[in-house]
Protein backbone atom coordinates (compact mmCIF):
# COMPACT_ATOMS: atom_id res chain seq x y z
CA UNK A 1 0.00 0.00 0.00
CA UNK A 2 0.97 3.64 -0.62
CA UNK A 3 2.07 6.44 1.62
CA UNK A 4 -0.10 8.17 -0.42
CA UNK A 5 -3.23 5.98 -0.16
CA UNK A 6 -6.33 6.67 0.88
CA UNK A 7 -6.37 3.30 2.79
CA UNK A 8 -3.69 5.09 4.87
CA UNK A 9 -6.32 7.60 5.83
CA UNK A 10 -7.31 5.87 9.40
CA UNK A 11 -7.19 7.07 12.90
CA UNK A 12 -5.65 10.35 14.02
CA UNK A 13 -2.92 12.01 11.94
CA UNK A 14 0.35 12.54 14.10
CA UNK A 15 3.85 13.31 13.89
CA UNK A 16 6.94 10.35 14.56
CA UNK A 17 10.05 12.26 14.25
CA UNK A 18 10.54 13.91 10.66
CA UNK A 19 7.57 11.76 9.24
CA UNK A 20 3.07 11.68 10.23
CA UNK A 21 1.83 8.67 10.43
CA UNK A 22 -2.05 7.42 10.93
CA UNK A 23 -3.78 5.45 13.80
CA UNK A 24 -2.34 2.33 13.23
CA UNK A 25 1.32 3.85 12.88
CA UNK A 26 1.64 3.36 8.86
CA UNK A 27 3.56 6.30 7.65
CA UNK A 28 1.26 8.42 5.73
CA UNK A 29 2.43 11.76 3.25
CA UNK A 30 0.32 14.06 2.53
CA UNK A 31 -1.14 15.46 -0.45
CA UNK A 32 -4.14 17.02 -1.29
CA UNK A 33 -6.01 20.59 -2.44
CA UNK A 34 -7.09 23.45 0.00
CA UNK A 35 -10.53 24.35 -0.56
CA UNK A 36 -9.82 28.32 -1.42
CA UNK A 37 -12.09 31.29 -1.58
CA UNK A 38 -14.76 28.84 0.37
CA UNK A 39 -14.98 31.24 3.55
CA UNK A 40 -12.43 33.17 2.81
CA UNK A 41 -12.72 34.30 -0.37
CA UNK A 42 -10.23 36.71 -2.58
CA UNK A 43 -11.87 38.93 -5.12
CA UNK A 44 -8.72 38.58 -7.81
CA UNK A 45 -10.04 34.46 -7.75
CA UNK A 46 -13.59 35.27 -7.67
CA UNK A 47 -14.17 37.85 -10.72
CA UNK A 48 -12.89 41.04 -9.45
CA UNK A 49 -9.80 42.03 -11.40
CA UNK A 50 -6.60 41.98 -9.82
CA UNK A 51 -5.18 45.15 -8.67
CA UNK A 52 -1.30 45.68 -8.29
CA UNK A 53 0.55 44.34 -5.05
CA UNK A 54 0.84 48.14 -4.28
CA UNK A 55 -2.45 48.43 -3.45
CA UNK A 56 -2.46 46.66 -0.34
CA UNK A 57 -2.28 50.41 1.67
CA UNK A 58 -3.22 50.06 5.36
CA UNK A 59 -4.15 53.64 5.31
CA UNK A 60 -6.91 52.74 2.47
CA UNK A 61 -9.86 50.79 2.89
CA UNK A 62 -10.67 47.70 1.21
CA UNK A 63 -12.10 47.86 -2.13
CA UNK A 64 -15.30 47.15 -3.10
CA UNK A 65 -14.41 43.33 -4.06
CA UNK A 66 -11.09 42.24 -3.09
CA UNK A 67 -11.58 40.56 0.02
CA UNK A 68 -14.52 38.73 1.98
CA UNK A 69 -15.87 41.60 3.90
CA UNK A 70 -15.78 44.20 0.72
CA UNK A 71 -17.45 41.48 -0.70
CA UNK A 72 -20.04 41.39 1.91
CA UNK A 73 -20.54 45.20 1.81
CA UNK A 74 -21.19 44.82 -1.82
CA UNK A 75 -23.79 42.25 -1.91
CA UNK A 76 -25.67 43.99 0.97
CA UNK A 77 -25.17 47.30 -1.11
CA UNK A 78 -26.00 45.94 -4.22
CA UNK A 79 -28.88 42.96 -3.28
CA UNK A 80 -30.21 44.25 -0.15
CA UNK A 81 -29.90 43.07 3.65
CA UNK A 82 -31.97 40.49 3.52
CA UNK A 83 -30.49 38.57 0.54
CA UNK A 84 -26.77 38.98 1.88
CA UNK A 85 -27.58 37.75 5.34
CA UNK A 86 -28.23 34.51 3.18
CA UNK A 87 -25.58 34.67 1.03
CA UNK A 88 -22.56 33.25 2.85
CA UNK A 89 -24.72 29.69 4.08
CA UNK A 90 -25.70 29.66 0.49
CA UNK A 91 -21.61 30.50 -0.75
CA UNK A 92 -19.84 28.14 1.68
CA UNK A 93 -22.58 25.13 0.18
CA UNK A 94 -22.27 25.98 -3.41
CA UNK A 95 -18.34 26.39 -3.10
CA UNK A 96 -17.14 23.19 -1.68
CA UNK A 97 -20.29 20.22 -1.80
CA UNK A 98 -20.01 16.26 -1.75
CA UNK A 99 -19.45 16.24 -5.04
CA UNK A 100 -15.70 18.04 -4.63
CA UNK A 101 -14.61 16.18 -1.56
CA UNK A 102 -15.27 13.15 -3.93
CA UNK A 103 -13.65 14.21 -6.96
CA UNK A 104 -10.51 15.18 -4.39
CA UNK A 105 -10.16 11.42 -3.28
CA UNK A 106 -11.16 10.19 -6.76
CA UNK A 107 -8.06 11.41 -8.03
CA UNK A 108 -6.27 9.80 -5.55
CA UNK A 109 -5.60 12.60 -2.99
CA UNK A 110 -5.97 11.88 0.88
CA UNK A 111 -6.12 15.44 2.47
CA UNK A 112 -8.16 18.71 2.05
CA UNK A 113 -7.03 22.03 3.76
CA UNK A 114 -9.96 23.71 5.17
CA UNK A 115 -9.95 27.57 5.02
CA UNK A 116 -11.83 28.77 8.07
CA UNK A 117 -13.04 32.26 8.27
CA UNK A 118 -12.93 33.21 11.68
CA UNK A 119 -16.30 35.63 11.35
CA UNK A 120 -17.94 32.75 9.77
CA UNK A 121 -17.81 30.93 12.84
CA UNK A 122 -17.21 33.60 15.89
CA UNK A 123 -19.29 36.84 14.33
CA UNK A 124 -17.98 39.95 14.69
CA UNK A 125 -20.32 41.07 17.81
CA UNK A 126 -19.50 41.67 21.95
CA UNK A 127 -18.89 38.48 23.66
CA UNK A 128 -18.69 35.22 22.60
CA UNK A 129 -22.03 33.42 20.20
CA UNK A 130 -20.53 30.77 17.91
CA UNK A 131 -22.59 30.90 14.67
CA UNK A 132 -24.05 27.18 14.60
CA UNK A 133 -24.79 27.24 10.85
CA UNK A 134 -21.65 27.77 9.94
CA UNK A 135 -19.93 24.73 12.60
CA UNK A 136 -23.26 22.33 10.73
CA UNK A 137 -21.52 23.21 7.38
CA UNK A 138 -18.28 21.95 8.51
CA UNK A 139 -19.75 19.29 10.41
CA UNK A 140 -21.31 18.10 6.52
CA UNK A 141 -17.87 18.63 5.28
CA UNK A 142 -15.93 16.43 7.68
CA UNK A 143 -18.87 13.63 7.18
CA UNK A 144 -17.90 13.58 3.20
CA UNK A 145 -14.09 13.77 4.17
CA UNK A 146 -14.75 10.57 6.47
CA UNK A 147 -16.51 8.96 3.70
CA UNK A 148 -14.19 9.35 1.15
CA UNK A 149 -11.06 8.82 3.37
CA UNK A 150 -9.69 12.77 3.37
CA UNK A 151 -7.70 13.93 5.91
CA UNK A 152 -9.19 17.25 7.21
CA UNK A 153 -6.93 20.25 8.02
CA UNK A 154 -8.91 22.98 9.61
CA UNK A 155 -6.71 26.29 8.83
CA UNK A 156 -7.26 29.31 10.65
CA UNK A 157 -7.10 31.38 7.32
CA UNK A 158 -8.19 34.59 8.80
CA UNK A 159 -7.90 35.93 12.33
CA UNK A 160 -9.79 38.38 14.20
CA UNK A 161 -8.46 41.79 13.41
CA UNK A 162 -6.10 40.02 10.37
CA UNK A 163 -2.66 38.07 11.09
CA UNK A 164 -0.83 39.04 7.36
CA UNK A 165 -1.03 42.74 6.47
CA UNK A 166 -2.52 41.63 3.00
CA UNK A 167 -5.89 41.12 1.85
CA UNK A 168 -5.63 37.29 2.11
CA UNK A 169 -6.58 37.81 5.89
CA UNK A 170 -9.70 39.51 5.44
CA UNK A 171 -8.47 42.34 7.74
CA UNK A 172 -10.02 45.88 7.88
CA UNK A 173 -7.28 47.39 6.52
CA UNK A 174 -3.80 46.18 4.92
CA UNK A 175 -1.93 45.71 8.52
CA UNK A 176 -1.81 43.09 10.94
CA UNK A 177 -4.07 44.26 13.64
CA UNK A 178 -3.99 40.81 15.28
CA UNK A 179 -1.02 41.31 16.78
CA UNK A 180 -1.75 44.69 17.47
CA UNK A 181 -5.00 44.12 19.88
CA UNK A 182 -5.20 41.62 22.77
CA UNK A 183 -8.73 41.36 22.34
CA UNK A 184 -7.85 39.61 18.45
CA UNK A 185 -5.48 37.38 19.60
CA UNK A 186 -7.42 36.06 22.80
CA UNK A 187 -10.78 35.93 20.23
CA UNK A 188 -8.31 33.84 18.17
CA UNK A 189 -7.77 31.39 21.23
CA UNK A 190 -11.31 30.83 22.11
CA UNK A 191 -12.09 30.22 18.75
CA UNK A 192 -10.14 27.65 19.05
CA UNK A 193 -10.51 26.19 22.53
CA UNK A 194 -14.27 25.80 20.61
CA UNK A 195 -13.33 24.23 17.47
CA UNK A 196 -11.28 21.45 19.73
CA UNK A 197 -13.99 21.19 22.31
CA UNK A 198 -16.46 20.48 19.22
CA UNK A 199 -13.69 18.05 17.12
CA UNK A 200 -11.41 16.64 19.78
CA UNK A 201 -12.84 13.00 19.14
CA UNK A 202 -12.84 13.47 15.50
CA UNK A 203 -10.04 11.39 13.95
CA UNK A 204 -10.67 12.59 10.63
CA UNK A 205 -9.53 16.17 10.97
CA UNK A 206 -6.06 15.24 10.83
CA UNK A 207 -4.71 18.69 11.96
CA UNK A 208 -4.86 21.83 13.17
CA UNK A 209 -3.41 24.55 10.95
CA UNK A 210 -3.43 27.51 13.58
CA UNK A 211 -3.05 30.42 12.03
CA UNK A 212 -2.18 31.14 7.80
CA UNK A 213 0.61 33.42 6.80
CA UNK A 214 1.10 35.24 9.42
CA UNK A 215 3.07 38.58 9.41
CA UNK A 216 3.56 39.03 5.62
CA UNK A 217 5.04 42.13 4.55
CA UNK A 218 8.41 42.94 5.34
CA UNK A 219 7.50 45.86 6.94
CA UNK A 220 5.90 44.09 10.13
CA UNK A 221 8.53 41.64 10.60
CA UNK A 222 9.13 43.61 14.03
CA UNK A 223 6.36 41.63 15.37
CA UNK A 224 8.22 38.16 14.45
CA UNK A 225 8.99 37.44 18.32
CA UNK A 226 5.38 38.24 18.82
CA UNK A 227 4.37 35.76 16.83
CA UNK A 228 6.35 33.05 18.80
CA UNK A 229 4.80 34.21 21.70
CA UNK A 230 1.42 33.81 20.69
CA UNK A 231 1.84 30.18 19.28
CA UNK A 232 3.66 29.59 23.06
CA UNK A 233 0.52 31.21 24.49
CA UNK A 234 -2.20 29.65 22.38
CA UNK A 235 -1.09 25.69 22.14
CA UNK A 236 -0.86 24.80 26.09
CA UNK A 237 -5.08 26.18 26.06
CA UNK A 238 -5.62 24.19 23.19
CA UNK A 239 -3.73 21.19 24.83
CA UNK A 240 -5.67 21.92 28.12
CA UNK A 241 -8.93 20.21 25.74
CA UNK A 242 -7.49 18.47 22.93
CA UNK A 243 -3.75 16.28 22.98
CA UNK A 244 -4.84 13.97 20.02
CA UNK A 245 -4.74 16.20 17.23
CA UNK A 246 -1.49 17.11 15.11
CA UNK A 247 -0.68 20.92 14.85
CA UNK A 248 1.16 23.01 12.13
CA UNK A 249 2.75 25.89 12.79
CA UNK A 250 3.61 28.92 9.87
CA UNK A 251 6.33 31.35 10.37
CA UNK A 252 6.59 34.97 9.09
CA UNK A 253 6.91 35.93 5.26
CA UNK A 254 3.72 34.04 4.45
CA UNK A 255 5.23 31.19 6.15
CA UNK A 256 8.98 31.03 4.54
CA UNK A 257 10.60 32.58 7.19
CA UNK A 258 12.27 29.91 9.74
CA UNK A 259 13.02 32.45 12.43
CA UNK A 260 10.47 31.30 14.76
CA UNK A 261 11.58 27.66 14.43
CA UNK A 262 14.02 27.64 17.64
CA UNK A 263 12.20 25.22 19.97
CA UNK A 264 9.60 22.86 20.89
CA UNK A 265 6.39 24.48 20.54
CA UNK A 266 4.16 21.07 21.67
CA UNK A 267 6.81 19.74 24.35
CA UNK A 268 3.29 18.37 26.08
CA UNK A 269 2.79 15.84 23.11
CA UNK A 270 5.28 16.88 20.21
CA UNK A 271 2.90 16.21 17.82
CA UNK A 272 3.48 19.65 15.36
CA UNK A 273 5.27 20.07 11.72
CA UNK A 274 6.62 23.02 10.48
CA UNK A 275 4.14 24.34 7.71
CA UNK A 276 5.95 26.35 4.58
CA UNK A 277 4.54 27.69 1.67
CA UNK A 278 6.02 27.47 -1.87
CA UNK A 279 5.24 29.91 -4.35
CA UNK A 280 7.61 31.32 -6.69
CA UNK A 281 10.26 28.56 -5.83
CA UNK A 282 13.06 27.01 -8.14
CA UNK A 283 11.79 23.48 -8.90
CA UNK A 284 14.88 22.24 -7.13
CA UNK A 285 15.26 20.12 -4.07
CA UNK A 286 18.02 23.45 -2.78
CA UNK A 287 15.11 25.53 -2.80
CA UNK A 288 14.18 23.62 0.08
CA UNK A 289 16.94 23.07 1.81
CA UNK A 290 16.47 26.01 4.27
CA UNK A 291 13.47 24.33 5.07
CA UNK A 292 15.56 21.31 6.30
CA UNK A 293 17.68 22.53 9.03
CA UNK A 294 15.06 23.51 11.39
CA UNK A 295 13.44 20.38 10.36
CA UNK A 296 16.42 18.42 11.19
CA UNK A 297 17.20 20.40 14.45
CA UNK A 298 13.76 19.95 16.25
CA UNK A 299 12.88 16.86 14.64
CA UNK A 300 9.70 17.48 13.26
CA UNK A 301 8.02 16.87 9.47
CA UNK A 302 7.82 19.97 7.04
CA UNK A 303 4.52 19.85 5.18
CA UNK A 304 4.23 22.07 1.90
CA UNK A 305 0.92 23.00 2.89
CA UNK A 306 0.44 26.06 -0.21
CA UNK A 307 1.51 26.95 -2.82
CA UNK A 308 1.03 26.80 -6.79
CA UNK A 309 2.07 27.81 -10.57
CA UNK A 310 2.90 26.29 -13.82
CA UNK A 311 1.65 22.38 -13.37
CA UNK A 312 4.81 21.28 -15.01
CA UNK A 313 7.01 22.80 -12.06
CA UNK A 314 4.91 22.38 -9.18
CA UNK A 315 5.30 18.96 -10.03
CA UNK A 316 9.24 18.69 -10.90
CA UNK A 317 9.06 20.81 -7.08
CA UNK A 318 7.06 18.55 -5.84
CA UNK A 319 9.26 15.44 -7.09
CA UNK A 320 11.98 16.85 -5.33
CA UNK A 321 9.82 17.52 -2.03
CA UNK A 322 9.18 13.90 -2.18
CA UNK A 323 12.36 13.06 -2.00
CA UNK A 324 13.15 15.01 0.99
CA UNK A 325 9.69 13.79 2.89
CA UNK A 326 7.56 16.25 2.42
CA UNK A 327 4.15 16.02 1.79
CA UNK A 328 2.07 18.74 -0.01
CA UNK A 329 -1.46 20.89 -0.18
CA UNK A 330 -1.72 23.08 -3.25
CA UNK A 331 -3.77 26.10 -3.76
CA UNK A 332 -6.89 26.43 -4.91
CA UNK A 333 -9.00 23.57 -5.46
CA UNK A 334 -11.59 25.83 -6.95
CA UNK A 335 -11.81 29.75 -8.35
CA UNK A 336 -13.97 31.72 -10.92
CA UNK A 337 -12.56 31.92 -15.04
CA UNK A 338 -11.22 35.21 -15.50
CA UNK A 339 -13.86 38.29 -15.98
CA UNK A 340 -13.02 37.64 -19.64
CA UNK A 341 -13.61 33.89 -19.54
CA UNK A 342 -10.12 32.56 -19.43
CA UNK A 343 -9.50 29.45 -17.48
CA UNK A 344 -7.11 29.51 -15.09
CA UNK A 345 -4.50 26.91 -13.62
CA UNK A 346 -6.97 25.83 -11.00
CA UNK A 347 -8.43 22.31 -11.68
CA UNK A 348 -12.16 23.41 -11.29
CA UNK A 349 -13.39 26.61 -12.55
CA UNK A 350 -16.61 28.17 -12.85
CA UNK A 351 -18.28 30.70 -15.18
CA UNK A 352 -18.95 33.79 -14.00
CA UNK A 353 -22.32 35.32 -14.54
CA UNK A 354 -23.52 36.98 -17.85
CA UNK A 355 -23.87 41.25 -16.17
CA UNK A 356 -20.66 40.83 -14.46
CA UNK A 357 -19.26 43.23 -16.51
CA UNK A 358 -22.08 45.99 -14.59
CA UNK A 359 -21.02 44.83 -11.09
CA UNK A 360 -17.28 45.30 -12.79
CA UNK A 361 -17.79 48.72 -13.78
CA UNK A 362 -19.49 49.53 -10.25
CA UNK A 363 -16.58 47.96 -8.47
CA UNK A 364 -14.06 50.23 -9.88
CA UNK A 365 -16.01 53.45 -10.48
CA UNK A 366 -16.55 53.17 -14.16
CA UNK A 367 -20.47 52.39 -14.18
CA UNK A 368 -23.82 53.25 -12.43
CA UNK A 369 -25.21 50.15 -9.64
CA UNK A 370 -27.32 47.98 -11.27
CA UNK A 371 -31.07 47.40 -9.79
CA UNK A 372 -31.56 44.78 -6.86
CA UNK A 373 -33.56 42.68 -9.14
CA UNK A 374 -30.85 42.34 -11.58
CA UNK A 375 -28.17 41.96 -9.28
CA UNK A 376 -30.04 39.43 -7.26
CA UNK A 377 -30.10 37.05 -10.49
CA UNK A 378 -26.62 38.04 -10.86
CA UNK A 379 -25.22 36.52 -7.45
CA UNK A 380 -27.78 33.34 -7.95
CA UNK A 381 -26.64 32.87 -11.08
CA UNK A 382 -22.95 32.74 -9.75
CA UNK A 383 -23.98 30.70 -6.87
CA UNK A 384 -25.27 27.91 -9.80
CA UNK A 385 -22.36 28.27 -11.26
CA UNK A 386 -19.37 27.51 -8.66
CA UNK A 387 -21.14 23.81 -7.83
CA UNK A 388 -19.13 21.09 -8.63
CA UNK A 389 -21.69 19.99 -11.34
CA UNK A 390 -21.60 22.95 -13.14
CA UNK A 391 -17.81 23.35 -13.54
CA UNK A 392 -14.84 23.22 -15.96
CA UNK A 393 -12.66 20.74 -15.17
CA UNK A 394 -9.01 20.50 -15.56
CA UNK A 395 -8.16 16.53 -14.87
CA UNK A 396 -5.04 16.25 -16.80
CA UNK A 397 -3.38 18.76 -13.98
CA UNK A 398 -3.48 15.44 -11.85
CA UNK A 399 -1.98 13.55 -14.15
CA UNK A 400 0.99 15.58 -14.12
CA UNK A 401 0.94 16.54 -10.30
CA UNK A 402 0.53 12.72 -9.29
CA UNK A 403 3.21 11.75 -11.43
CA UNK A 404 0.49 9.38 -13.33
CA UNK A 405 0.03 8.07 -16.93
CA UNK A 406 -0.85 11.16 -19.61
CA UNK A 407 1.66 12.93 -17.48
CA UNK A 408 4.51 14.45 -20.15
CA UNK A 409 7.43 14.88 -18.28
CA UNK A 410 10.29 18.01 -19.52
CA UNK A 411 14.03 15.93 -19.71
CA UNK A 412 15.30 18.85 -16.79
CA UNK A 413 12.71 17.28 -14.81
CA UNK A 414 14.44 13.90 -14.12
CA UNK A 415 14.02 12.52 -10.89
CA UNK A 416 16.23 13.84 -7.79
CA UNK A 417 17.08 11.38 -5.70
CA UNK A 418 20.95 11.07 -5.20
CA UNK A 419 22.42 8.40 -7.73
CA UNK A 420 19.81 8.44 -10.24
CA UNK A 421 22.10 10.92 -12.75
CA UNK A 422 25.53 10.71 -14.22
CA UNK A 423 27.43 13.34 -16.04
CA UNK A 424 30.20 14.86 -14.48
CA UNK A 425 29.34 18.10 -16.44
CA UNK A 426 31.37 20.87 -13.98
CA UNK A 427 30.40 24.37 -16.31
CA UNK A 428 26.86 25.07 -15.13
CA UNK A 429 23.55 25.94 -17.76
CA UNK A 430 22.21 29.39 -18.55
CA UNK A 431 19.70 29.25 -15.10
CA UNK A 432 22.26 27.76 -12.85
CA UNK A 433 19.31 25.00 -12.41
CA UNK A 434 20.50 21.75 -10.66
CA UNK A 435 24.22 22.98 -11.47
CA UNK A 436 24.97 20.56 -8.27
CA UNK A 437 23.73 17.34 -10.03
CA UNK A 438 26.88 17.95 -13.03
CA UNK A 439 24.17 17.33 -15.60
CA UNK A 440 24.20 19.68 -18.77
CA UNK A 441 21.34 21.30 -19.65
CA UNK A 442 21.09 23.39 -22.64
CA UNK A 443 18.86 25.59 -24.05
CA UNK A 444 16.19 24.82 -26.85
CA UNK A 445 16.88 26.03 -30.06
CA UNK A 446 15.77 29.34 -30.31
CA UNK A 447 15.40 30.33 -27.02
CA UNK A 448 17.22 33.53 -26.13
CA UNK A 449 19.22 33.77 -22.82
CA UNK A 450 17.81 34.74 -19.78
CA UNK A 451 18.37 38.04 -19.08
CA UNK A 452 20.73 39.03 -16.96
CA UNK A 453 19.68 42.84 -15.66
CA UNK A 454 16.94 41.25 -14.05
CA UNK A 455 16.76 42.87 -10.27
CA UNK A 456 17.02 38.80 -9.40
CA UNK A 457 19.88 36.47 -8.83
CA UNK A 458 17.86 33.08 -10.23
CA UNK A 459 15.94 34.49 -13.54
CA UNK A 460 14.79 31.16 -13.46
CA UNK A 461 12.14 31.91 -10.63
CA UNK A 462 10.32 34.52 -12.58
CA UNK A 463 9.32 32.58 -15.95
CA UNK A 464 6.23 30.81 -16.50
CA UNK A 465 7.86 27.40 -17.62
CA UNK A 466 11.81 27.75 -18.15
CA UNK A 467 11.65 23.46 -17.48
CA UNK A 468 10.01 23.16 -21.32
CA UNK A 469 13.34 25.90 -22.59
CA UNK A 470 15.77 23.10 -21.30
CA UNK A 471 17.39 20.07 -22.72
CA UNK A 472 19.27 17.49 -21.44
CA UNK A 473 22.51 16.30 -22.81
CA UNK A 474 23.91 12.79 -22.11
CA UNK A 475 27.28 11.37 -22.96
CA UNK A 476 28.34 8.25 -23.84
CA UNK A 477 27.62 6.38 -19.87
CA UNK A 478 25.25 9.64 -18.87
CA UNK A 479 21.47 8.75 -17.54
CA UNK A 480 19.09 10.31 -15.86
CA UNK A 481 15.35 8.71 -14.10
CA UNK A 482 11.83 9.34 -14.31
CA UNK A 483 9.50 8.15 -12.27
CA UNK A 484 5.44 7.39 -12.52
CA UNK A 485 3.43 6.69 -9.88
CA UNK A 486 0.03 5.04 -9.49
CA UNK A 487 -0.32 2.88 -12.98
CA UNK A 488 -3.27 1.31 -13.18
CA UNK A 489 -3.61 -0.34 -16.86
CA UNK A 490 -0.91 -0.54 -19.08
CA UNK A 491 0.88 2.50 -20.16
CA UNK A 492 3.56 3.51 -22.93
CA UNK A 493 6.35 5.39 -22.94
CA UNK A 494 7.87 7.52 -25.40
CA UNK A 495 10.85 9.11 -25.54
CA UNK A 496 11.51 12.70 -27.95
CA UNK A 497 15.38 12.56 -29.06
CA UNK A 498 18.27 13.24 -30.84
CA UNK A 499 21.57 12.49 -31.49
CA UNK A 500 24.41 14.55 -31.88
CA UNK A 501 26.81 11.37 -33.73
CA UNK A 502 25.45 8.30 -34.11
CA UNK A 503 24.65 6.77 -30.75
CA UNK A 504 22.97 4.01 -28.85
CA UNK A 505 20.06 5.10 -26.35
CA UNK A 506 19.08 2.40 -23.75
CA UNK A 507 15.31 2.78 -21.77
CA UNK A 508 15.20 0.16 -19.05
CA UNK A 509 12.17 -0.14 -16.08
CA UNK A 510 13.26 -3.28 -13.86
CA UNK A 511 13.17 -6.17 -16.15
CA UNK A 512 11.94 -4.65 -19.34
CA UNK A 513 14.75 -2.66 -21.59
CA UNK A 514 15.12 -1.22 -25.20
CA UNK A 515 18.53 -0.48 -27.18
CA UNK A 516 17.72 1.68 -30.07
CA UNK A 517 20.40 3.02 -32.74
CA UNK A 518 20.23 6.57 -33.66
CA UNK A 519 21.54 7.85 -36.58
CA UNK A 520 22.72 11.87 -36.12
CA UNK A 521 19.71 14.73 -36.35
CA UNK A 522 19.01 18.18 -36.23
CA UNK A 523 15.31 17.18 -35.08
CA UNK A 524 14.10 15.61 -32.14
CA UNK A 525 12.22 12.05 -33.18
CA UNK A 526 9.74 10.17 -30.98
CA UNK A 527 11.35 6.88 -29.87
CA UNK A 528 8.56 4.31 -28.17
CA UNK A 529 10.08 2.23 -25.83
CA UNK A 530 7.73 -0.36 -24.09
CA UNK A 531 4.21 -0.60 -22.02
CA UNK A 532 4.57 -0.39 -18.98
CA UNK A 533 2.27 -2.86 -16.28
CA UNK A 534 0.29 -1.62 -13.84
CA UNK A 535 2.18 -1.27 -10.22
CA UNK A 536 2.32 1.87 -7.89
CA UNK A 537 5.97 3.02 -8.80
CA UNK A 538 8.11 2.57 -11.94
CA UNK A 539 11.67 4.30 -12.32
CA UNK A 540 12.04 4.74 -16.26
CA UNK A 541 16.19 4.78 -17.15
CA UNK A 542 17.01 6.63 -19.94
CA UNK A 543 20.97 6.44 -20.63
CA UNK A 544 23.41 7.04 -23.61
CA UNK A 545 25.28 3.85 -23.99
CA UNK A 546 27.12 5.22 -26.67
CA UNK A 547 28.03 8.10 -28.36
CA UNK A 548 25.84 11.96 -27.21
CA UNK A 549 22.26 12.49 -27.41
CA UNK A 550 19.69 15.66 -25.95
CA UNK A 551 16.57 14.37 -24.52
CA UNK A 552 13.20 16.86 -24.75
CA UNK A 553 11.18 14.94 -23.02
CA UNK A 554 9.51 11.43 -21.74
CA UNK A 555 5.91 10.98 -21.78
CA UNK A 556 3.86 8.08 -20.31
CA UNK A 557 1.00 7.38 -22.65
Amino acid sequence: MSIYSNERVEGFLHTDGRSMRNGRGEEIRLRGWAAGNWTNPEGFLCGDVRRPWAMDDPAQPPARFDRARSMEDSVRLLCGSEYAKKFWPRWYRSHLGEADIRAMAGYGYNSVRLPLNARAFLPEEPGFTWNEDSFAMLDDVLDWCERYRLYAILDLHTAPGGQSGIKCDDGLKSMPLFFLEEESMERSIRLWEEIARRYKDRWIVGGYDLLNEPVAPCEWFHLIPQLAAYYDRLVPRLRAIDKNHMLTIEGAAAATNMEIFDHNYDPKCNNWCIHVHFYGLSPERRSLFRYLEPSLRLNVPVWLGEGGGNAQEISALLEAADSLGMGFNLWSWKTSMTPDGKLRRDPVQYALPKGWDQLLDFFNGAGPRPGYTECQAIFNEMLENMKFENCTLSPEQHSIVLRRPGRRVPAAAYEPHTGTFSSGWEYGNPYDFRTEDGTRLLLRDGTPPPRRDMPFSRPMHFRWNPLDDLLLELDMGGYASYSLLNVREPCGVRVMVRARERSILHISCGDMEKLIPLERSTEFVPVEAFTLPPAEEHRVRVEAVEGRIQLESVEFL
